[in-house]
């Protein structure tokens, strides 16, 4: 038997979860399809761990800018450091949290629609009375002649180590 909501939302990213909170807050029940990390490529590979990386370096660009001011510089460790304090870790439990608590069920797997308003997840028939929303975001697309020698993408950039 099929789990029944009025929405299901596929992407947990910052569409879809405010697709979800606001079904919600609207009466209606909605569940949260998520195959990678709720929160969405912002939250761990874009947005937020580039902020963290680019603010460093514009503080020292700054301060070495301030007549009095000499020698600041970046240590690499603690940059990192604060990027991954950002990313939460690349763990999403804090963003599962928020959507339980916004009223939302969340399932991890890749959602497929497998019939009018239906959704499967892993071993899960979801069911829509109302509506799906995709809301699935964005991933950088390398093009084919350039696979081959493994291009950065915000998500390597953004996740490095060294």
């Amino acid at each position: 038997m099929a789990d029944v909501y009025d929405v299901i939302v596929i992407g947990a990213g910052p569409t879809g979860e405010n697709v979800a909170k606001r079904a919600v807050r609207g009466g209606l029940t909605a569940a949260v399809v998520e195959s990678e990390l709720a929160g969405g490529e912002c939250s761990y590979w874009a947005c937020m761990p580039s902020k963290a990386l680019l603010r460093p370096a514009a503080a020292v660009s700054e301060a070495n800018h301030v007549k009095g001011a000499v020698g600041a510089r970046l240590e690499v460790s603690g940059v990192l450091a604060r990027r991954d304090k950002f990313a939460h870790y690349w763990k999403d439990d804090g963003q599962v949290e928020w959507l339980k608590n916004a009223g939302a069920d969340f399932f991890r797997g890749a959602g497929r629609i497998s019939g009018e308003r239906a959704v499967k997840v892993a071993d899960a028939e979801l069911r829509a009375r109302q509506a799906v929303v995709v809301a699935v975001g964005t991933r950088a697309v390398v093009p084919p002649p350039l696979a081959g020698v493994k291009p950065w993408t915000s998500r390597e950039a953004t996740s490095a180590h060294e």
